[in-house]
């Protein structure tokens, strides 16, 4: 007692005392305002979104379970090839399946150097199976047989080795749908989306590799069937993946399409394939569609990335493992941001959330429903560039820490999506045109009297909304264009980089050529 009135009459313990007190204070007012404001901006935010017709609920972004005998994916190679054991991607039958499909994959280099490339579409370039026969005698993993100078039947014996897996994947191609099993809306979810086992995904570009070989060797063996077998095979797992409900699938469904367009040109450039191959070829093409995977992936982005702040509100043990993270270099800083972390008050994740959600509906959601690819294209800087403008004003925009820290790089996805969508809309054409071929000998002067062979016009060119460009080359063969990036007709010239053409990025916003689908002496 006596010390208690001692101190109080010592004035350098009474200022520090009262200092303490009067943060305290405002600290604990702080905190109060930030959970009563971030709890109303969550409310709000979920109030627009259901006024809206969309849902944080991720459940709701998956498709519906599809019968077995329906399915591509229920064949017993892929049937729950999405399903994990135990909590480990290395146990049980579907691991054994996984295994099988990896085997089939090439290494990326070997005694004989980097793997060639495969076609490349986009610049009118075939793949080197002299190259590809001579590098696969080297790396050894297929029995090769002796050089009969032709290299294209050299690879497909070598390929015959996995003829077996081969046939168990074209079992199931003439299902109508295409659906990874366990289908996701009938699964049990961990707590934070973001720890989601996708281990079906794993092996998958190597597996499309090793088709696409397949395919172009069969195609320039002159065996069609086996070269529209491998092309379908492609196609349906690219279909697969955009029908799951993740950002992930989205992308390998890119990279998958993307492949499976230069096996396409190359069936094309060598006429392999009846005019009913390249009906189911047509068919296959028009399932790949980009609009709504993207939006199904969107939308389960929104619901993922709200899960995961509020999953850090409640725990904020795993806030603190986050904002370590924080210096950009991937090392953790430890120490004073375990303490801050631990201070930070729940409104302030209730906040983020909402600043999340919200932007992503406003700047891609809405614009991909209500306009379409295209209309998302233009809009996808502005997720981007909001949160630029909230890191200049942090003082009255905090949530910039968690929402440049969750959100991935939209307008980026947009354009690898975009892109894509264009190539497989050229396929369809490219199909249609060696119908019209195969019936009369020729490629027609116009696209005027060609249609879908469902009946359907031809897709119109996404970047400006009019028809595809298209002509007749003095080598009997044609030109088919999109306007690419700026929505500029260039009369179907490319803007290639002069020193390096291969590495010209098509998708750049800064690409000023056109997208374009011929076939070049070689």
């Amino acid at each position: 007692m006596n010390f208690l009135k001692h101190c109080s009459q010592h004035r350098w313990i009474r200022i520090p005392a009262c200092i303490v007190i009067t943060l305290v204070t405002l600290w604990v007012l702080l905190c109060s305002w930030v959970n009563w404001s971030g709890a109303r901006q969550w409310k709000a935010t979920q109030a627009m979104l259901k006024s809206e017709g969309e849902t944080l609920d991720f459940h709701a972004t998956m498709n519906d379970p599809i019968a077995e005998d329906e399915n591509f994916c229920a064949i017993p190679l892929l049937k729950d090839l999405a399903l994990v054991v135990d909590n480990d991607t290395s146990k049980g039958a579907p691991a054994e399946k996984r295994k099988r499909l990896e085997a089939l994959k090439l290494p990326s280099e070997s005694k004989g150097g980097p793997r060639p490339k495969l076609s490349n579409a986009a610049l009118g370039k075939k793949a080197d199976l002299k190259l590809w026969a001579d590098w696969l005698r080297t790396e050894g993993s297929l029995p090769m047989p002796a050089d009969s100078g032709d290299a294209a039947r050299d690879i497909l014996a070598a390929l015959s080795k996995n003829d077996a897996i081969f046939q168990e994947l074209a079992a199931g191609i003439n299902r109508p749908k295409a659906q990874w099993t366990p289908e996701w809306k009938t699964r049990e979810l961990p707590r934070i989306l973001f720890d989601v086992q996708l281990p079906h995904y794993s092996g998958q570009t190597g597996l499309c590799q090793t088709l696409a070989l397949r395919s172009i060797a069969a195609a320039r063996a002159g065996d069609a069937a086996k070269a529209h077998e491998s092309a379908l095979i492609m196609a349906r797992l690219s279909e697969a993946n955009l029908n799951d409900p993740f950002l992930i699938g989205l992308l390998m469904g890119v990279s998958g399409t993307s492949m499976f367009r230069n096996v396409t040109w190359e069936l094309c450039d060598a006429h392999a394939g009846t005019a009913e191959d390249f009906t189911r070829l047509e068919a296959a093409l028009a399932k790949l569609d980009f609009h709504p995977a993207t939006l199904r992936a969107m939308r389960s982005e929104m619901a993922g990335v709200a899960n995961a702040v509020q999953y850090l509100k409640d725990a904020p043990a795993e806030a603190v493992g986050l904002f370590e993270m924080m210096g950009g270099d991937g090392t953790a800083r430890g120490g004073p941001n375990r303490r801050m972390v631990k201070a930070i008050p729940s409104g302030f994740f209730d906040s983020s959330g909402a600043v999340l959600a919200d932007r992503e509906f406003r700047c891609i959601i809405k614009p991909l429903r209500d306009g379409g690819l295209l209309q998302d294209y233009r809009a996808a800087n502005a997720l981007e560039n909001e949160i630029v403008e909230m890191k200049r004003h942090v003082w009255t925009h905090p949530s910039w820490i968690i929402t440049e820290l969750i959100t991935p790089v939209i307008s980026s996805v947009i354009g690898k999506v975009i892109y894509t969508q264009a190539l497989v809309d050229q396929s369809r054409i490219a199909c249609a045109l060696e119908r019209y071929r195969i019936a009369n000998g020729n490629y027609p002067d116009s696209l005027d009297t060609i249609i879908l062979a469902n009946g359907k016009p031809l897709p119109l060119d996404l970047m400006n909304g009019k028809p595809m460009g298209y002509r007749k080359t003095a080598e009997g063969r044609y030109a088919l264009w999109s306007a690419g990036v700026d929505g500029k007709d260039d009369g179907g010239k490319r803007a290639l980089d002069e020193k390096h053409p291969e590495t010209t990025k098509f998708q750049d916003p800064k690409y000023v050529g056109d997208w374009v689908w011929d076939f070049p002496k070689q």
